[in-house]
């Protein structure tokens, strides 16, 4: 009787020194991101996204998947046939990029959307 009080015991304060913590710390990463452009360039925007999460995979000397987005005339082919923007967002038909299964930053697919929705200028 005295063991299973013991372990009772053990257990009761081992779940009541849980420490939990609150809501804005658990959930901090589900939260939307706030992006503040409202429109974005080539060569200011666009260009040092696909350096950062895509070129080291996806250019002139190395085309994994037979995709280069090296340059704004290969790019364009992949913005006009939708699998740039699909791919980073993830869409349903889409390879998924990266493919580590993790988006790249809300921010910088928003700024791939901007960018295609404005023309995907070579500006």
């Amino acid at each position: 009787m005295k063991k299973s009080m013991l372990c009772l015991t053990l257990v009761a304060a081992f779940l009541m020194s849980c420490e939990y913590e609150n809501k804005e710390v658990l959930y901090a990463n589900l939260e939307p991101e706030i992006c503040v452009d409202t429109m974005a360039m080539y060569t200011l925007d666009v260009v040092p996204i696909l350096v950062e999460h895509c070129n080291r995979c996806h250019r002139n000397d190395r085309q994994d998947g037979d995709v280069n987005l090296e340059g704004y005339v290969n790019v364009k082919l992949y913005v006009d046939d939708g699998s740039l923007y699909g791919s980073v967002n993830h869409e349903a038909g889409f390879e998924l990029m990266p493919t580590s299964g993790v988006k790249i930053p809300f921010c910088e697919i928003e700024k791939l959307r901007l960018w295609i929705e404005a023309g995907a200028l070579n500006n």
